[in-house]
């Protein structure tokens, strides 16, 4: 089995994005979303710099933000790939599209074993699709796992129409049996190798990484 590629999201500093460098981490994620770890364009400038000199690419991670904003603060921050938790409609993939030449991801949200549904359309207008935790009156970020056993072939199904994000409630203790069950494409983390929110714990993100790849064949 492959190894995944490894998302370190909600990051706030930049010896935490130095740290995902280190890790051999592909994405580092800012949260424009909203939530403790917010961070404004001038904060994820800083905290993108200890991305300097690496091929780690920038995740911006955006709600239902107007389609000008979410380009103002791409170009601002020099992103690579947007991350739609909300309003990831085609009208809006499509504008997006016309004016972002980076990658764009959707988050599709999973409910026991059940996926949220997802068009055809959707899925041709994106780059990959983000599984994550439906929990109420919350757009992501939750730290709370669903359940990868009953939902298994669902999620591998899925990956054939689209590379897969595996995202909600990871940590370095169960990441190895995510990647055994699903296959992602990419894990994502952020609550599960933390100190407290949008302070990364460097040990634990070795340890995550380390996991993560422990099924490579």
């Amino acid at each position: 089995m492959a190894a995944p590629e490894i998302k370190f999201c909600g990051l706030t500093r930049a010896e935490d994005a130095a740290c995902a460098v280190e890790c051999g981490a592909t994405y580092a994620g800012a949260i424009f979303a909203g939530g403790p770890r917010l961070l404004d364009v001038a904060g994820a400038r800083a905290m993108f710099a200890g991305l300097s000199g690496s091929t780690v690419q920038r995740v911006g991670v955006f709600a239902a933000s107007p389609v000008d904003e979410v380009l103002r603060i791409a170009d601002a921050t020099d992103l690579h790939v947007l991350q739609l938790h909300d309003g990831a409609t085609a009208a809006r993939l499509l504008s997006l599209r016309e004016r972002f030449s980076g990658a764009i991801w959707a988050v599709v949200r999973v409910s026991g074993s059940s996926l949220e549904a997802v068009s055809e359309t959707v899925l041709a207008a994106i780059d990959a699709v983000v599984l994550d935790t439906a929990v109420a009156e919350r757009t992501g970020g939750t730290g709370v796992a669903f359940d990868w056993s009953s939902s298994a072939s669902a999620v591998r199904a899925l990956s054939v129409r689209c590379p897969v994000v595996l995202a909600g409630g990871l940590r370095p203790a169960n990441v190895q049996e995510a990647v055994r069950l699903l296959a992602p494409r990419v894990v994502d983390v952020s609550s599960g190798v933390e100190a407290s929110p949008g302070i990364k714990d460097p040990d634990l993100m070795r340890a995550f990484a380390l996991a993560a790849r422990a099924n490579e064949e």
